[in-house]
């Protein structure tokens, strides 16, 4: 498995910045996880649209989804229909997906399990002011995790346990507690107890220093610690 990050802030990107979105490469599989505003412009500097197998969303707050409705409009010049897996709420933003059938749209739950060549892909409910979900990605040799965004959550602890890697939301660089998401000490909590191999920690302030974040993370957690950056490629 290959990770290259397409975007890495929110709510909304800094100069020359991008929401989230990361691009993930299976065996020659080609998997978007969360399109947010600049990363369809960035996702083309490596792959073409017709590369992509599937794009899946966890959740449907503009910083996480909001090149879809872009992209839409690059697929019908081409004539190409793109899978596309999201939640079923808010039911506005959900019902603004369908345009023109460009988008094989599939509703995730926690009973939704994806299965393509040798790769599962499965679901875990995280808590977010909106329904959201964690995906895992799994092959025989390897587990990969991206919480998209979420607050402490003993129940993510169990779904990334022992996985290779964990992309997880690690919002604020201080301390705190907060109802939407993680800081960086939580995040590194749930990577010790989850006994995770590399921990990836992204979804910084658009105007911090996201080394602060990576300095920080690095005195807490016990093993591999990673940032994203836009464009870097990460071996999972």
């Amino acid at each position: 498995m290959k990770l290259t990050v397409l975007g890495n802030t929110g709510p909304f990107p800094g100069p020359g910045g991008a929401c989230s979105g990361y691009l993930l490469q299976v065996n020659n599989r080609r998997i978007v996880l969360d399109f947010g505003n600049g990363t369809f412009a960035n996702l083309q500097k490596f792959h073409s649209i017709k590369d992509i197998d599937m794009i899946i969303l966890s959740h449907l707050h503009p910083d996480h989804f909001s090149d879809i409705y872009v992209l839409r409009y690059a697929l019908q010049n081409i004539g190409l229909k793109m899978p596309l897996y999201a939640p079923s709420e808010p039911p506005l933003e959900a019902a603004s997906l369908f345009y023109k059938d460009i988008y094989q749209i599939k509703n995730i739950s926690e009973a939704l399990k994806i299965e393509i060549d040798d790769i599962t892909i499965s679901f875990k409910k995280m808590k977010h002011p909106v329904l959201d979900f964690a995906i895992k990605i799994e092959t025989p040799q390897k587990t990969f995790v991206y919480t998209g965004d979420t607050t402490y959550i003993e129940e993510l602890i169990d779904f990334s346990r022992e996985a290779d890697a964990l992309l997880i939301d690690s919002a604020f660089l201080d301390d705190t507690e907060s109802l939407i998401h993680c800081c960086v000490k939580q995040a590194c909590e749930i990577a010790n107890k989850a006994q995770v191999k590399k921990l990836i920690l992204t979804h910084f302030d658009p105007y911090g220093d996201s080394n602060n974040y990576l300095l920080k993370g690095k005195s807490l957690f016990e093993n591999a610690l990673e940032i994203t950056e836009i464009g870097k490629t990460i071996a999972v």
